[in-house]
């Protein structure tokens, strides 16, 4: 009863609150879960212990795999606090600058701990004012996020200037690094035997769902309820179906971020038609904004039995891809 007034009350908000609802829908799935424990491993390995020091580690996986939002799930329970000499920050998440070289990823670093700089300080006095700044700041764990970015092969120079930034860091022996990216930022780190030497580069992978077994077509069943739990509707529109979730599958690839962007999408027409739910209708409206150009296939509006065969073959090769990696690092 408690729920469906819930759900009785928020659908009858005016539309730019359920638009916002939609927008902001937060869904506690199990690949955040991961991500949240890999974070709190690296940062304290041993639970009521006190905070590792001197190593790095990476959290890797596609687009959308919500790596950064488990990143910024995880500075919030760790908020700034008042010290005796200053802000303590015990967990710093810094977004790194794909442009502009290595003044950029310093600047960014400055200003994720408020410290005052300007042009006429050079890279290595910034870079000193940095290390003192973690320190003073009582700094626990640095989070650098989309890490591949300032990492490229394509630009040397800056890659290897980055890692020397993170070795000066951890010989501070005061905090551990934590950075974040696509698959191919494990790589950049383990091709760096220095780094690799600071704790072993432990590391997570967050995968995308897959629909190729039980287990992963249950999850993914389920991240769709949720969703639909969430949505500011009267009646729940079915999304965690097996026919709905296979068809929202396909469409996202299996990642959340993607899913997410789309239910969003399909939820804004449902409220303009004033429906009490989402429809098939909606989702393939939704669909035939996205879809790329010459594409005809509309999961939700033609016989399944005709999808592409070119994309379901890549997402197998892809979820096997996946599964044997995570064989391989369970073995």
């Amino acid at each position: 009863m408690g729920e469906t007034s819930d759900r009785l009350r928020t659908a009858q908000l005016p539309a730019a609150e359920r638009q916002s609802i939609l927008k902001k829908l937060i869904i506690n799935h199990d690949r955040l879960v991961e991500g949240l424990e890999a974070l709190a491993r690296f940062h304290m390995p041993v639970k009521g212990g006190v905070h590792d020091t001197g190593c790095v580690s990476a959290i890797v996986g596609d687009s959308r795999t919500g790596k950064s939002f488990a990143a910024s799930a995880y500075v919030r329970r760790f908020p700034p606090a008042e010290g005796e000499k200053g802000m303590i920050f015990p967990v710093l998440l810094v977004e790194t600058a794909p442009t502009g070289g290595m003044r950029p990823v310093l600047e960014n670093l400055a200003n994720a701990l408020g410290m005052l700089h300007s042009q006429r300080m050079n890279n290595a006095l910034l870079t000193n004012n940095i290390l003192e700044g973690l320190k003073y700041h009582q700094v626990q764990l640095l989070i650098f996020d989309e890490f591949q970015d300032v990492c490229d092969s394509r630009n040397i120079r800056l890659a290897v200037d980055v890692k020397r930034l993170l070795r000066k860091i951890l010989n501070l022996d005061t905090l551990n690094i934590i950075c974040i990216g696509l698959p191919e930022t494990y790589q950049i780190l383990a091709n760096d035997k220095q780094l690799v030497g600071r704790g072993g580069l432990q590391h997570a992978h967050l995968h995308p769902y897959t629909w190729d077994s039980d287990d992963e077509r249950k999850s993914f069943r389920l991240l769709c309820d949720m969703f639909d739990d969430g949505l500011p509707f009267r009646e729940k529109s079915g999304l965690g179906s097996v026919a709905l979730a296979q068809r929202l599958h396909w469409v996202s690839d299996g990642t959340i971020g993607k899913l997410k962007n789309f239910l969003f999408q399909a939820g804004c027409l449902a409220i303009n038609d004033g429906c009490e739910h989402v429809t098939f209708e909606h989702l393939a409206m939704a669909y035939s904004a996205i879809k790329p150009p010459k594409t005809t296939f509309n999961p939700f509006v033609d016989d399944w039995s005709l999808k592409p065969v070119e994309k379901t073959e890549l997402l197998l090769s892809s979820a096997q891809r996946s599964l044997s990696k995570r064989s391989v690092a369970h073995a």
